[in-house]
């Protein structure tokens, strides 16, 4: 279900597709706990972004996850974009947008709430056993220490 839409200004050569798409597919899985199978990378290029950014990056993902995983994927999420793209994070803007699983269907089945996953048809589990995916202060602390930088300019 998570559908991540990477914008630009300019085509992103192939190579840097293909390693930001699974970039973005490994950093969601790994903290999500979701299948590789259920997230999308769309690539748009020729968008007018505000002049002061390079890269927009829109993650629809499932509503009811906490603020700490959500600051963490933005964190981690614009770690990514610095290592494949080179884009400091005073360049990228990255949006979450949340939204009902009940809204969205893969294979014809609605899609569980956030750490209901393993009751479901679906069956997967999540990073941890409790329903939402453990975030240690650690991971916390890096994502806003990014965060902060690219506010810094």
């Amino acid at each position: 279900m998570p559908m991540y839409t990477v914008s630009t200004r300019e085509p992103l050569p192939p190579a840097n597709r293909e390693a930001l798409a699974t970039a973005i597919t490994d950093t969601h899985c790994a903290l999500t706990g979701a299948p590789p199978i259920f997230v999308n990378v769309v690539f748009s290029h020729g968008i007018p972004l505000d002049p002061a950014v390079n890269v927009h990056l829109l993650a629809n993902v499932r509503k009811g996850r906490s603020e700490d995983t959500n600051r963490v994927l933005t964190g981690q999420m614009a770690e990514r974009l610095w290592e494949i793209l080179e884009v400091p994070g005073d360049r990228q803007k990255i949006v979450i947008l949340e939204i009902p699983a009940r809204w969205v269907m893969e294979g014809g089945e609605v899609l569980p709430e956030p750490g209901e996953e393993a009751n479901s048809k679906w069956g997967w589990q999540t990073p941890s056993t409790s329903p939402e995916p453990t975030v240690n202060k650690e991971q916390i602390a890096n994502s806003e220490q990014i965060a902060g930088e690219r506010h810094a300019s």
